[in-house]
């Protein structure tokens, strides 16, 4: 089945050397002397109040020796209310746990700064107003120049009224995990999760340091902001004032560290983590910048989904490799009036997809992968993805959609616009195989309602597409439900754009635009440099209309000028562009030439499956490979197949004789006086002349004796020691040959004596 709604196994490119130790003790928070009004915790039952710390102008600045808060306590920041920032940072050398609650008054910006590490358990939650930024950076860097450092703290500080601008890291820097399953009064997330770590509407959530995991953790920012970052020693990351509270910019970064968002099993249960800045109000950003960005596991997501009138805003990836496994999705979906966000995935080095996730006792899949889909009147957002290379296998997608809502087995389609999606690959797309149940690997832009799909561009060096993976745009309907749309209606199916170096399909690859009724497929305009190879029951197709359906078949142009296009003529891979009662569409092939397929018309088909019957006439059903543009209903709807290639003179060069010539007549036989061997004509050259001089001379009839270059310095050394063993010191010239007893003919300095000899000749004489 298709994924609806939330397109509701593992693959580690490394394993993150991360550990983390549980504080056996009593955690405390402990004040240090390094402030000129320190710190000071007063302890009321479970709740840790937390007054004093020295004030500079709306920044209030506290000074810990350790800052641990333990399960069902809280740590509360007691501070004034025309406090915009609690700056707190921690001295010693132990590790942050923090499994309770963290509060402070009114709407002040909250930052915790502990080199050692910071670990949110799975009670840790946030009671605040305004942002959080949790880090394991050494200082935090102000406008002023001037610095909060942990490493190195003074007992008389210059303090600052300024703002923060950026955190600033050391030679090393210690990891972040983050396992909060936190339901403060019953608070949810979008999927009805509990919250985690939570900040309030429109405010950020920032978590920056070493290699941060997410292990069966929710973060969540209702219409906010959350930024994960992953950053090596000596970084320097920026804080820039935003609506929503900071961005985070890595303009002073030069090595990254990792990112892994997973589920965590908890006494066989699988606990998914959930990223999630969805919300009413829109705007919600999502940003992740590491060396590596793992999402693995079933409903581990990234979701940026808009329920109200305002448009959402985007999720980013920023990494060198992507690895999106086992059912873990990224989606920007739009429930609403407002469009949905974008999602952007910037890996220079790769991006790797694979695997889904069926649900226990059913046939629903979900599958990995990158989605973008509305729900209801809003404009789907647009997927980008810039890599070296992109690997997608098992039943993962990358899908932009016009989708719709699933209500008691009904399907009511959406009204707004799907989304594009653009590929750009340095070296090489992808796209292996099926998952489990059959449900294609791929790309796909999709319309199941009555608005237009959006469209697909790839632009790569190489793109594979083998194992029924498929690259698609489409209009159709889904078929397991009560559809409640106008299927007479559908809208029109996206368009295809692939340029590409290479392009191979195999063990039925498809690139298609399609539509089952309604305005008629798309079009697919493929632009090769080298070659474009079909084999084993691939399809390029853009027809439209199932059985008893309308539309017109969509266009094909493929634009190889200085290339070829290889379909082996009996593996029964096609190049369609069919209609079942509109008309056919337009096939337009510029190449240097076409091997093993070729255009028939209806009346071929007609001949060739013996039939006159519509449905019947599929090309699929001969084992040939064709090209086809036809109305199957009518004869008169057909299409135009155009094929140019370069018009080759094959007897340019040849001399036409002004008569054919007879047989030659030869003597029955022609001896010297001593029978020899018998004589042999041999014709060399490029391998031989082909059989007729008015055919081409074919490659295969090319025999080349390869030889080593280990070959060639054994020859060089032996002709060097033949050479060494002679006196050179004189040159005779040669007098004459000689014939020696193996019949090779012999150089000699003294000319042989000569003996008359007189040809005699059988009695049948020699004439020509």
């Amino acid at each position: 089945m298709r994924n609806f709604c939330i397109c509701f196994q593992k693959l580690g490119i490394t394993s993150l050397s991360i550990f983390f130790y549980s504080i056996t003790t009593t955690a405390q928070i402990v004040p240090d002397a390094t402030l000129s009004n320190n710190s000071r915790v007063i302890q009321q039952d479970s709740i840790r109040i937390i007054e004093g710390g020295t004030q500079a102008g709306s920044n209030l600045f506290h000074s810990f020796q350790e800052f641990s808060v333990p399960p069902e306590s809280t740590a509360h920041f007691n501070n004034a209310n025309y406090i915009q920032n609690i700056i707190s940072r921690v001295t010693g050398k132990s590790i942050s746990n923090i499994d309770g609650v963290l509060k402070a008054n009114g709407t002040a910006n909250l930052f915790l700064i502990n080199p050692n590490g910071i670990i949110f358990g799975s009670n840790a939650s946030l009671n605040i107003g305004g942002s959080f930024v949790g880090s394991t950076a050494s200082s935090l860097n102000f406008a002023d120049g001037t610095k909060f450092s942990a490493t190195s703290p003074t007992t008389t500080p210059l303090l600052t009224v300024s703002v923060p601008i950026g955190l600033q890291f050391g030679a090393t820097v210690a990891p972040i995990r983050l396992a909060s399953q936190a339901s403060p009064n019953g608070a949810t997330n979008i999927l009805g999760d509990p919250v985690g770590i939570q900040v309030q509407t429109g405010k950020t959530l920032a978590i920056v340091g070493g290699d941060v995991v997410v292990d069966g953790g929710n973060l969540t920012a209702e219409s906010g902001r959350i930024e994960l970052g992953s950053v090596a020693g000596d970084s320097l990351v920026s804080l820039n004032p935003t609506n929503q509270g900071w961005s985070l910019g890595y303009e002073g970064v030069r090595d990254f560290q990792n990112i892994q968002i997973s589920e965590r099993i908890v006494d066989g249960s699988k606990i998914p983590s959930v990223v999630d800045t969805s919300g009413e109000n829109g705007n919600g950003n999502i940003q992740l910048q590491g060396e590596s960005v793992e999402l693995i596991g079933n409903l581990v997501s990234l979701l940026n989904l808009i329920t109200g009138a305002r448009d959402a805003g985007d999720i980013k990836i920023n990494a060198r490799k992507l690895i999106v496994q086992d059912g873990a999705q990224a989606l920007v979906n739009t429930y609403g009036s407002g469009a949905g966000g974008n999602l952007i995935v910037n890996a220079s080095e790769s991006v790797d997809l694979g695997g889904s996730y069926t649900y226990p006792n059913t046939t629903d899949t979900r599958a990995s992968g990158l989605f973008s889909a509305t729900i209801a009147t809003g404009k789907a957002g647009d997927i980008t993805v810039n890599t070296g290379r992109l690997r997608i296998q098992n039943g993962a997608q990358i899908s932009v959609e016009s989708s719709g809502e699933i209500q008691d087995s009904q399907f009511i389609p959406a009204t707004g616009k799907g989304g594009n999606l653009t590929v750009n690959a340095r070296e090489s797309i992808e796209l292996i195989g099926t998952s489990a149940q059959g449900f294609p690997t791929g790309l796909f832009a999709t319309t199941l309602g009555g608005a237009d799909g959006g469209k697909i561009a790839i632009a790569t060096e190489k793109l594979i597409v083998q194992d029924a993976a498929a690259v698609s745009v489409s209009s159709q309907v889904p078929q397991k439900y009560i559809y409640l749309g106008d299927t007479r209606n559908l809208g029109k199916a996206g368009n295809l754009e692939v340029q590409a170096r290479f392009i191979r399909m195999d063990n039925q690859g498809k690139l298609t635009s399609e539509t089952e009724d309604g305005k008629g497929g798309g079009n697919i305009t493929l632009i090769v440099r080298d070659l474009l190879l079909m084999r084993r029951n691939s399809q390029i197709s853009t027809s439209a209309g199932k059985v008893q359906a309308a539309g017109d078949g969509g266009n094909v142009s493929i634009n190889a000028p200085n290339d070829f296009i290889v379909a082996p003529e009996r593996e029964n891979s096609d190049i369609t562009a069919n209609a079942f009662t509109g008309s056919g569409g337009k096939v337009q092939i510029n190449a240097t030439a076409i091997f093993g397929t070729a255009p028939l018309s209806r009346e071929d088909l007609v001949r060739l499956l013996s039939t006159n019957d519509p449905s019947k006439l599929d090309p699929q059903q001969l084992t040939t490979s064709d090209i086809t543009a036809i109305s199957q209903t009518s004869p008169t709807l057909s299409g135009k197949v155009n094929i140019n290639t370069p018009n080759l003179n094959i007897t340019q060069g040849l001399i036409e004789l002004p008569t054919e010539l007879g047989e030659p007549k030869l003597a029955q036989g022609c001896q010297t006086g001593v029978p020899q061997n018998q004589s042999q004509f041999i014709i060399t050259g490029r391998g031989g002349l082909p059989p007729n001089p008015r055919e081409f001379l074919r490659n295969n009839a090319v025999r080349v004796g390869w030889v080593s270059l280990e070959d060639v310095q054994n020859r060089k050394t032996e002709y060097a020691q033949k050479a060494n063993s002679v006196n050179l010191t004189q040159v005779v010239e040669a007098q004459g040959w000689v014939v020696d007893a193996n019949g090779d003919i012999v150089l000699v300095t003294q000319p042989p004596t000569l003996t008359p000899h007189s040809m005699r000749l059988n009695s049948v004489s020699c004439s020509f």
